[in-house]
């Protein structure tokens, strides 16, 4: 029982030492579809969190092997993304961490202020699932340009 205890903890800590992409989203069945739509897309390296406490959480544990992107929901448990970026951003080991915004609102203000806190992108959140492929192919051509 130890045994596997320590393997699956080996395990997170590897699976954490090569997490490409961490996505932000509360919403279970968004997590799942892009997620899926990303290693479609050839990235198998995803990691999801539903809270910002918990990506922070994450990313404290993570140091030495940051995400190389973070894609997050506008709305989050407790925090808005505006909120979550401005925290993410004043932490000096995480600031250079690029950021993707992917959410329902459509707003040109939401997204002229996002990018005043210096998101990478802003992008719509897909309805179908060959939306979300298309929205994993930005996703990843934004990550290779970065």
């Amino acid at each position: 029982a130890n045994f596997r205890v320590l393997a699956n903890k080996v395990a997170f800590v590897l699976l954490m030492a090569y997490c490409e992409i961490l996505i932000i989203d509360d919403d279970v069945d968004d997590i799942a579809i892009l997620a899926e739509a990303l290693t479609n897309r050839g990235v198998h390296n995803v990691h999801y969190v539903h809270t910002a406490m918990q990506a922070f959480m994450y990313l404290e544990t993570a140091k030495t092997s940051l995400p190389k992107l973070i894609v997050t929901d506008h709305h989050l448990a407790g925090i808005t993304g505006p909120e979550f970026l401005r925290d993410l951003k004043g932490m000096h080991l995480y600031d250079q961490i690029p950021v993707i915004v992917l959410s329902t609102i459509k707003s040109q203000k939401e997204i002229e202020d996002y990018k005043a806190l210096g998101i990478l992108e802003y992008l719509e959140k897909p309805s179908t699932y060959e939306d979300y492929l298309k929205v994993a192919a930005e996703i990843i051509a934004k990550l290779k340009d970065g």
